[in-house]
């Protein structure tokens, strides 16, 4: 009880009179009482705040006899209660807690530390006061029956409170809900139970100590020790994702599946085996097991009665179409594949199939794929050759399919291919000739191709290039020009007959022309001569400064008996020239041709005479000038002084900025041909300035001067009429010539060439 606190203390009597007296206490909470001998009931009122901070008196109340001493030994006490219990463990209870913590009003937490090796622990709580309390187990890594209970401390003693240790909590963090099954690791593994998870933290009991497993169906298997606190974190790596494939007759089929990660190799899988296989092979099984069990028991049984009856005939279920295979793999998350089935015999449709795996779950099936059975397109080469290349086409495409080559017995095989579609079969090989035989599909038969070789070259044994041979026969045809070697061969041609002919100016050949003779797979060698008829001379076409002229129409003119002949070429971009077929004993003229050379002006010299004997002619240079392609334009301008900054020469125009409402003038223009190297020209520029208006009539500025005029003219008549006729005849050409230069300028304009580009002056 708290010192210096006045309590009040009740006196009732017991018995028929039931009166009752009330004194207050002392501070130091002494009482006192008058009372004639009797029996009374002493009880001492609480205020209300302190019963429910927890203060009670011990004992409540006190039952007393006054008979003919006084009483003093009266004594009430704060009641203060004990709560204790015992901690049992599932092994060694180690470290632990036990806490009491008022519930019905405010207090502090109280705490008793346990500690041993026992598996049971005892705890106390000494002088508590009445009320509700909670009493709880730390321990965060262990489960328990009751991790905390609550008591209520009335007016004595709380007696027999236990704990109970269930297990040891295990803290498992999963990136997708699953199941877990635990396991006891040891000789013989025992169920440890069997979780239900959810994505996210979960916590649950193991009921045993120790080391355990779990291994689950859509993660490796992990492994941990849970006696002690532990936080198991799982994260789904792979996804566990199928595949179908159905087809109409069993075959060997293999599946590779390619991921979009480099570093994960391709993996082939198979051949696999139908569902169908399977479960025939497992109906064998037992149909096998049964006749054995029979067996073993007619064994035991082969000394008591005999059993007549015929014996049970077993077998499997017949396997018919459809057939599944069925396929699996592991794919992280975000991982893309590529499924590609593969068959000697089956066809796939589709051919491939792309997924990506997503989502928070195993996806389950992703691929569904079909099989049929291809077409097989098979045929033979005679006699048998090996090596022929053999080509498939989807009928109406330019591409082939597929390209095999036939085997050492001629024989070739190509499929699976698509049922439903035309193809097209084609064989070739370098130096055969391959036919279709008829009434078959894929047979060919072949026909060794043969090769000619022409050796051409001069009467003294030097091959001859340029020499073009034409050879034909059949459907071939072939136009080629011998190199260096004087060479020319022809292979892969059919048997039969063919024409040859050589040709190159300046020869004569032998043989001229021939038909030849070719057999299968024969090799001909044919050698021709070429006999000079005629020769070349050499020559080129240069500027006077050295620098080669190009493309500069040259020619050899026949002079005398050899008037009818004339050759003609054109120089190189070294300004060489070669002139052929020139007959021996005519004498030509070199000269540059008259046609085609309009940028030369002149040649020197004007030709070279040359004669023709048993060899070629070397040497023969001609100096070329060309058309001087450049014109020097000057002239003149009078006129006054005053008006020379207003005009500007353009041209063969002139122009002014005097003002027309001021000036009376004509701007002159002259047209001209640029033929020579210069040209003068003089233009006239006379304006006259105009007179003002005045208010006089019209008649008035004509009377004036035609009457002087008339006056002038009458007294000198012998002189006036003359100059007059004189000054008529000049106003009429002046006006012909502006008109002739009008219309000049007219069709100059109209037949006006694009200027040509400047060159240099030789």
């Amino acid at each position: 009880m708290n010192e210096n606190k006045i309590y009040y203390v009740t006196l009732t009597q017991q018995g028929q009179d039931r009166s009752s007296r009330t004194v207050d206490t002392d501070p130091m909470g002494v009482f006192c009482f008058q009372a004639k001998p009797g029996d009374y009931i002493v009880h001492v009122s609480l205020p209300e705040a302190e019963v429910k901070a927890g203060l009670a008196l011990q004992p409540q109340a006190l039952a007393v006899s006054l008979v003919d001493r006084p009483l003093t030994d009266l004594l009430f006490t704060q009641f203060m209660a004990s709560v204790s219990g015992k901690v049992y463990c599932l092994a060694s209870c180690d470290d632990l807690a036990v806490t009491l913590q008022p519930i019905s009003r405010q207090g502090e937490r109280r705490s008793v530390a346990l500690s041993g090796s026992s598996e049971i622990l005892s705890f106390s709580f000494d002088n508590v006061l009445p009320g509700k309390y909670k009493v709880g187990i730390a321990h965060e890594e262990w489960c328990w029956k009751h991790k905390s209970m609550e008591v209520d401390v009335l007016d004595s003693d709380v007696l027999g409170v236990e704990f109970r240790q269930i297990g040891y909590i295990l803290r498992c963090s999963l990136s997708h809900a699953i199941t877990l099954e635990f396991f006891q690791d040891g000789t013989k593994p025992e169920n440890v139970g069997v979780y239900n998870l959810s994505k996210g933290v979960n916590r649950f009991c193991l009921s045993k100590p120790g080391k355990v497993h779990f291994p689950d169906l859509s993660l490796a298997e992990h492994r941990g020790n849970f006696s002690a606190p532990s936080i198991l974190t799982l994260t789904a790596v792979r996804h566990h994702m199928t595949g179908l494939i159905t087809t109409d007759k069993i075959m060997d089929v293999t599946v590779t599946i390619k991921s979009s990660i480099e570093s994960e190799p391709a993996l082939v899988l198979g051949p696999l085996r139908s569902m169908e296989e399977q479960r025939q092979e497992q109906q064998l099984q037992e149909i096998q097991l049964r006749r054995q069990e029979r067996e073993r028991r007619a064994a035991e049984e082969e000394g008591g009665a005999k059993d007549d009856s015929p014996p049970i005939q077993e077998k499997a279920d017949e396997l018919t179409g459809p057939f599944h295979y069925e396929f699996s793999y592991w794919a992280r998350a975000g991982e893309k594949i590529t499924v590609t089935p593969s068959s000697k015999e089956l066809l796939f449709y589709p051919p491939e199939v792309e997924a990506t795996i997503t989502g928070e779950s195993c996806p389950g099936r992703l691929v569904d794929i079909s099989g049929r059975a291809g077409l097989f397109l098979e045929g033979k080469v005679s006699p048998e050759l090996q090596g022929v290349e053999i080509s498939i086409t989807e009928r109406g495409a330019t591409m082939p399919l597929i390209t095999v080559a036939t085997n050492e017995n001629g024989a070739y095989s190509v499929g699976p291919l698509h049922s439903d579609r035309q193809y097209d079969i084609t064989a070739s090989k370098e130096g055969f000739v391959l036919s279709p035989v008829e009434g078959t599909q894929g047979d060919f038969k072949a026909f060794a191709l043969a090769g000619v070789t022409f050796k051409i070259q001069s009467e003294d044994g030097v091959p001859l290039s340029g020499v073009l041979l034409s050879l034909s026969g059949g459907q071939f045809r072939s136009n080629l020009l011998t190199q260096d070697t004087g060479l020319l061969t022809f292979n892969n041609l059919s048997p039969g007959q063919y024409y040859f002919k050589p040709m190159m100016k300046e020869f004569r050949f032998e043989p001229a022309s021939q038909m030849i003779t070719v057999e299968e797979g024969q090799s001909l060698s044919i050698d021709i001569i070429g006999i000079k008829t005629a020769y070349s001379c050499y020559g080129a076409v240069q500027s006077l400064s050295g620098d080669a002229e190009r493309d500069v129409a040259v020619e050899a003119v026949g002079q005398g008996d050899c008037s009818l002949y004339s050759e003609d070429t054109v120089t190189d971009e070294e300004g060489r020239f070669r002139l052929r077929g020139l007959l021996p004993g005519c004498k030509y003229l070199i000269q540059l041709r008259a046609e085609g050379n309009d940028h030369i002006e002149r040649a020197l010299p004007q030709h070279r005479a040359i004669e023709v004997g048993s060899h070629d002619i070397e040497g023969v240079n001609i100096i070329a000038f060309r058309q001087i392609n450049q014109f020097d334009l000057s002239g003149n301008i009078i006129t006054s002084p005053e008006h020379l900054p207003t005009l500007s020469n353009y041209v063969l125009m002139l122009y002014s900025t005097l003002s027309r409402s001021q000036y009376d003038f004509t701007l002159p223009q002259v047209s001209f041909t640029s033929t020579g190297y210069h040209k003068h020209i003089t233009l006239t520029f006379n304006p006259t300035r105009k007179v003002p208006d005045q208010d006089v009539a019209q008649g008035s500025y004509i009377a004036l001067p035609l009457t002087l005029l008339l006056l002038l003219a009458a007294y000198n008549h012998e002189r006036v009429i003359p100059l007059l006729l004189q000054l008529v005849s000049r106003i009429q050409g002046v006006r012909t010539m502006a008109q002739t230069n009008v219309d000049s300028a007219a069709v100059d304009e109209a037949k006006r060439q694009a200027k040509r580009p400047k060159s240099r002056r030789t």
